[in-house]
């Protein structure tokens, strides 16, 4: 890795991902990250020189209308040809071989095969027991607990979770290694884990590991938000787990950032 890497952020002009981007910059320095569309996907952009290519938080459809074919196929060559792709929460079940979300609500349900791949298993949300009332038409935030497992040593950590995936068949894949785990749930389900793919790695993230609690409190309105009181609630319990929080995103980013050498284990 570079002394100041380039990451590439995946721009759909739907979203708003200016957390995303305050935390790459406060961590690497204001010129380290670009962003890009599908446009300047087509134009050569994603080469040798990035160091990571993040496709962030949304809703996934967008990128299928985008790169479903010849903007999917770029992605993956500079994956396999050594490069390096972390996806958070929308961007992780993007990279599935396919999504459940919403299984069996009328009008909510998308359910399908994804081009990427990455993870060859299913990438299943919301977590109903996260969102208020169980139902998936009202807030999605949570504060989370999920156990980071990498070689550094376990860590728990309070984060923020809003609609993201557990990964299914994680467990059981030789190419991929549960980064960490949702304690809160029955089972203790993936909640980020990383695939090798050729010569370089992907890591899909369900939780939105780089929204702060300062922040994320930045975005919390009053103004006919039926979930203003039960939101502020859960941002309070955030910043009670800052530090945590911060700890794994940082050692998440090292290992996005650092080239995949050997083939990852299970």
């Amino acid at each position: 890795m570079t002394a100041t890497p380039r990451i590439l952020v995946y721009e759909d002009y739907v979203h708003n991902n200016a957390q995303l981007h305050r935390a790459l910059r406060d961590a690497y320095g204001p010129f380290a990250v670009t962003t890009c569309d599908a446009g300047d996907l087509h134009t050569g952009i994603l080469n040798k020189s990035v160091n990571l290519f993040i496709m962030p938080g949304g809703a996934d459809l967008y990128n299928c209308e985008k790169l479903n074919g010849a903007g999917n196929k770029i992605i993956r060559h500079y994956v396999e040809d050594g490069g390096a792709y972390l996806g958070l929460c929308a961007g992780a079940y993007y990279a599935s071989r396919d999504i459940k979300w919403a299984e069996g609500v009328e009008d909510q349900a998308i359910i399908g095969l994804r081009e990427l791949n990455f993870f060859p298993g299913t990438a299943v949300g919301p977590v109903m027991d996260f969102i208020e009332d169980r139902d998936v038409t009202k807030s999605w935030n949570h504060a989370a607990q999920i156990e980071w497992l990498d070689d550094m040593g376990p860590m728990p950590a309070t984060v923020h979770y809003n609609g993201g995936p557990v990964f299914i068949g994680a467990d059981d894949e030789p190419g991929t290694k549960i980064l960490a785990r949702y304690t809160s749930l029955p089972g203790s389900p993936a909640a980020i884990i990383e695939c090798g793919v050729g010569k370089g790695h992907a890591i899909l993230c369900s939780p939105h590991l780089e929204h702060g609690a300062t922040t994320l409190s930045r975005t919390l309105y009053n103004h006919a938000n039926p979930s203003f009181n039960r939101r502020w609630k859960i941002i309070d319990t955030l910043i009670k787990g800052e530090l945590s929080r911060k700890m794994v995103w940082d050692r998440m980013m090292k290992r996005a950032l650092t080239p995949q050498k050997t083939s990852i284990a299970a």
